[in-house]
């Protein structure tokens, strides 16, 4: 199985657990907590792409802050 379908696949199985479970709090009665659910449910299921983000965007800033350094001159004594 190649990457796209695989990421295909994962969304997919994202989509379907939050509409099941959208589908299963709409049938218990609406409330104000449904929406706090249905958000901690979104993080929840999109948690390892959040991290891997986050992960990918404090690389890029370290990356920058050092060549940032590297490019200054040292100061000689």
């Amino acid at each position: 199985m190649n990457a796209k379908r695989r990421s295909h696949l994962i969304n997919l199985n994202r989509g379907l657990i939050f509409a099941l479970s959208l589908g299963g709090m709409v049938m218990d009665g609406l409330h104000i907590a449904d929406l706090l659910c249905a958000l901690a449910l979104c993080l929840w299921l999109w948690l390892p792409l959040c991290t891997r983000l986050e992960a990918h965007l404090l690389q890029r800033v370290e990356h920058k802050c050092d060549w940032g350094r590297a490019g200054r001159a040292s100061p000689s004594l």
